[in-house]
């Protein structure tokens, strides 16, 4: 599915790309998504999200209001996932995403895109671009660093945390 460069590498990588989702999560005003974390579960599912999220198809909603929550759905998925690559590689790796990585995640939010909400290519990019360069803006700035850092480093010695106990987390480190 994804080539080894976006598989973890060790444990603190983990817990800094579970960092980089989390914090991402916030950012884009989708606490109420999540609902626990876990450090030691598999990779794609360390982020427990609610009952709610992704959950469509209630008769009594209309077509186009289902949509937009599928598309933000969507968004908010594309931003994680940009979130824990783009934390672990300005942060652990000193420097950006490669081209192989950037094609990687592209092509599978055009193929989520198309499937999910009808996007036709250049919507797909579109909102794969705007949720890069919203998430490359988090991580560029300095401060984010070291709120990575506590996270992880609590992440790490608590091995799990319900959304309460990492949202409180981030509030107590600035993130809001």
């Amino acid at each position: 599915m994804y080539e080894s460069s976006l598989r973890y590498a060790d444990e603190r990588d983990k817990s800094y790309g579970i960092a980089g989702m989390t914090i991402t999560l916030v950012a884009c005003d989708g606490e109420e998504s999540l609902a626990e974390i876990h450090l030691d579960a598999e990779p794609g599912e360390c982020m427990v999200m609610s009952h709610a999220f992704g959950l469509k198809g209630n008769p009594r909603m209309s077509a186009k209001i289902v949509w937009h929550q599928t598309l933000n759905d969507l968004r908010l998925s594309a931003s994680m996932a940009l979130g824990n690559i783009v934390c672990r590689r300005y942060l652990l790796g000193g420097r950006g995403l490669s081209p192989s990585d950037t094609a990687q995640l592209r092509s599978a939010v055009l193929a989520d895109a198309a499937e999910y909400c009808s996007l036709d290519e250049d919507e797909g990019g579109r909102l794969f671009d705007s949720c890069l360069g919203y998430v490359d803006r988090i991580f560029r700035q300095r401060a984010v660093a070291g709120v990575v850092e506590a996270f992880a480093e609590q992440l790490t010695h608590r091995r799990s945390m319900t959304a309460s106990e990492a949202i409180e987390l981030l509030a107590g480190l600035g993130v809001r």
